[in-house]
């Protein structure tokens, strides 16, 4: 049996786990990065981690997915938002301690080999992966192989531009970004919102001990009214860009990752309606562990 050590970078946490060669995960660890959190410091907690599962398992090399601006060719992170990195060799600052090959690509080319490998796209060729969280990210399977775009950065689905009109500045200098309108945290602004247009309503009964990104799913869920008006507003938008790009890479598949996608049939329901014909749109079929997988899977791409 062989096996492969897979890390997630993440904005508030990093996930490690052992994954066998039938493609399952089986040890786990995590590390919170939290606001305080320096390079050297967090790069310290990869290495003592995967050391401590190399212990315990005969691993061959290690595969890191990092959220951000990757340098796949370099093993480099470029820039990472709220990650301590710019110009990070992150590969060689693991492989060099832990005497293993050390591969690294973006988080979102990671959950999309993944979910290739053993998730919602394995008997396709051609595929865009959406992930949903604080903004939005993407990827692409363009015959069978990851395209990356001439230099890395393929697959920015957050960043075209779906209201040219709007005043809202989006943080890549662009205003009305897609992602501005359709990620979890746009979610999140709706459902407040709705709040504030009805203080004494239905959803701020139901979301009176407070509100997160998925608050608005569990309302809906227990027959809110407003909640169901928020989440059929939201899945509207999210259609709007699916579409679009169905228009652009005819894929066989669109694939959801990130925590709305953990909704499943639920958020599906929503979107179809919606939906052009020739739309076919799967949620991750991997529980959040699609990013882990496809990082392990890294040397052998």
């Amino acid at each position: 049996m062989s096996y492969r050590i897979g890390i997630d970078i993440g904005g508030m946490s990093v996930k490690l786990g052992v994954v066998d060669e039938n493609f399952r995960v089986i040890e786990r660890m995590r590390i919170a990065t939290g606001t305080g959190c320096g390079c050297g410091e967090l790069i310290a907690h990869m290495v003592d981690a995967c050391r401590q599962l190399a212990e315990k398992h005969p691993v061959s090399s290690v595969g890191i997915g990092s959220a951000g601006l990757v340098d796949s060719q370099r093993g480099c992170v470029v820039r990472a938002g709220n990650l301590p990195f710019e110009n990070e060799p992150l590969a060689e600052k693991l492989s060099r301690p832990l005497g293993l090959p050390v591969y690294l690509d973006n988080d979102a080319n990671c959950a999309l080999i993944g979910e290739h490998a053993a998730g919602a796209c394995r008997d396709c060729r051609d595929v865009i992966m959406l992930t949903i969280g604080t903004g939005i990210g993407g990827a692409i399977l363009a015959d069978g192989r990851i395209y990356r775009g001439h230099n890395g950065r393929a697959g920015e689905f957050g960043h075209f531009v779906f209201d040219r009109q709007s005043a809202r500045r989006c943080s890549c200098g662009l205003s009305g970004c897609f992602e501005d309108y359709a990620s979890a945290t746009a979610l999140l602004a709706m459902t407040r919102k709705k709040i504030q247009e009805a203080p004494d309503g239905p959803l701020a009964m139901e979301t009176a001990a407070g509100v997160d990104g998925m608050t608005v799913f569990g309302a809906a869920r227990k027959g809110c009214r407003e909640a169901v008006e928020v989440l059929q507003e939201y899945a509207g938008i999210l259609a709007m860009g699916i579409n679009s790009m169905v228009h652009i890479f005819q894929p066989e598949v669109t694939v959801l990752s990130g925590g709305i996608s953990l909704q499943g049939d639920y958020l599906l329901g929503l979107l179809a309606p919606y939906l052009l014909p020739e739309a076919v749109v799967r949620t991750t079929a991997l529980e959040g562990n699609g990013g882990l997988i496809g990082a392990a899977l890294l040397d052998a791409i």
